[in-house]
C-alpha cells in the first residue's frame, strides 16, 4: 500500500512539474516575469522529485531479489535510522540558520516583500519543526 501511494505521488509531482512548465511557456509574455520565475521553479522542483522517485522505485525493480532484500534491511537497520534521523536534525538545525540570511538581507535592503516572504518561511519552519517533535513524541 506505501509503495503505491508513493508511486502515485511521484507521478503526480512528475506531470505536476511538466504542466508548469509548459504554462511558463505556454504564458511566456503575458504574465510577469516573478510568475513566470514561480512556475519554472516550482515546476523544476516537482519534476525532479517526481522523476528521482520514479527512477528509484524503477531501479529497485530491476534489482535481484536477494539485493532488494539487501536494500530494504539497510533501510531498516536501526544504526542507519538513527544516523538518517540525526542527519535530518542538524539540517533542520541550519537549515533554520540559514533561512536568516536572506531575511537580515532583505531588512537590511528594505525589500518589504521579502521580509515578509522569508519571515513567513522562517515561522512555518518553525511550525513545521513543532508538529513533526509533537508527532515524533506521540509515536514514542
Amino acid at each position: 500500500m506505501r509503495e503505491r501511494r508513493r508511486k502515485v505521488w511521484s507521478w503526480t509531482a512528475f506531470l505536476g512539474g511538466i504542466v508548469l512548465l509548459a504554462a511558463a511557456i505556454w504564458l511566456d509574455e503575458s504574465v510577469p516575469n516573478w510568475v513566470n520565475g514561480l512556475l519554472c521553479g516550482f515546476g523544476g522542483a516537482a519534476l525532479g522529485a517526481g522523476g528521482s522517485g520514479l527512477a528509484v522505485g524503477w531501479i529497485t525493480r530491476c534489482l535481484s531479489p536477494k539485493e532488494r532484500a539487501e536494500v530494504i534491511l539497510a533501510e531498516t537497520d536501526e544504526r542507519n535510522v538513527a544516523i538518517r534521523e540525526k542527519a535530518a536534525r542538524d539540517s533542520w538545525y541550519w537549515t533554520g540558520w540559514l533561512l536568516w540570511v536572506p531575511f537580515v538581507a532583505s531588512l537590511v535592503t528594505g525589500e518589504s516583500l521579502f521580509i515578509a516572504l522569508t519571515a513567513g518561511v522562517i515561522v512555518l519552519h518553525n511550525a513545521f519543526l513543532l508538529v513533526n517533535m509533537a508527532r515524533w513524541s506521540r509515536r514514542m
